[in-house]
């Protein structure tokens, strides 16, 4: 699996969701990367007034996003319209991106190898 970045990408909730939704609308999905490979996959952060949940994103279709809850040792929340969604750097990101991780990749070792 292959996990993207992307600098500064950020939208909103369109409606609010449960603690257990695993698919939910967003405002927009034009800074987030692209995650159509099979493969693919971002960690997002939901934030509210008074917690975060990190998520795991498997699938955009339209503004829709289609996610893994309750990663990274948070907790599934409910969340309301117009919360922040944000890509954040987290922990199981870099795990992820340096091989450590459940579904480690070797993407760092192969940017590294071309760079040199």
């Amino acid at each position: 699996m292959a996990v993207k970045f992307a600098n500064n990408a950020y939208s909103t909730l369109s409606a609010g969701i449960s603690d257990s939704a695993t698919t939910f609308d967003v405002a927009s999905v034009s800074t987030f990367p692209d995650v159509s490979g099979a493969d693919d996959y971002m960690y997002l952060s939901i934030i509210g007034s008074s917690y975060v949940e990190i998520i795991k994103v498997t699938g955009v279709s339209g503004t829709t996003l289609t996610c893994v809850r309750e990663q990274d040792g948070t907790t599934g929340t409910a969340a309301d319209l117009g919360d922040r969604i944000e890509l954040r750097v987290t922990t199981a990101m870099l795990t992820d991106l340096t091989g450590d991780g459940e579904h480690a990749s070797k993407g760092l070792a192969i940017a590294m190898s071309v760079a040199l």
